[in-house]
């Protein structure tokens, strides 16, 4: 059975507010009917993360896409866009891969905005989008991020 490995964003949150978090990463199976709705939301939603990503008031965006592991799975990692033209995203990858060789934290990758599995943007106590860590939220609620959810009107 194959798996995704996700990394969540209470890493990313760790990150970008300077703090520590628990375990960076969730195993998830492939066939889990929530992920794969939430990752198909946000797909048909990047347009709003597009629309909103350089707003003034934002305190961190962040695109996660699912990489190729070394043992056959796939890693779903943070990256910060750095450029968005058409379907091409040019990111900087948010965090350290925990088992994807040749990509480590900083490193710029440019990806099709097709093959994106979550988009989040955190504005206040806000967080749009974000449409796996929901779903991970609900799985783990005492590991939940501080924030409260919310969609692009």
């Amino acid at each position: 059975m194959k798996s995704w490995i996700l990394i969540p964003v209470m890493m990313f949150t760790a990150i970008s507010l300077g703090c520590q978090s628990g375990d960076p990463v969730v195993s998830v199976d492939e066939s889990n009917e929530e992920m794969n709705k939430a990752m198909e939301t946000a797909r048909s939603t990047f347009p709003q993360f597009i629309k909103n990503w350089e707003a003034p008031s934002n305190m961190a965006t962040s695109i996660k896409f699912g990489l190729p592991t070394r043992d056959d799975r796939v890693e779903h990692i943070w990256f910060e866009p750095i450029e968005i033209n058409g379907d091409s995203i040019k990111a900087s990858c948010g965090n350290d891969p925990v088992n994807i060789d040749g990509l480590k934290l900083g490193d710029v990758r440019t990806f099709k905005a097709s093959e994106l599995s979550d988009w989040m943007i955190l504005s206040g106590n806000k967080c749009y989008g974000g449409y796996t860590v929901r779903v991970m939220a609900k799985m783990d609620p005492k590991n939940a991020p501080p924030f409260e959810f919310a969609d692009f009107e």
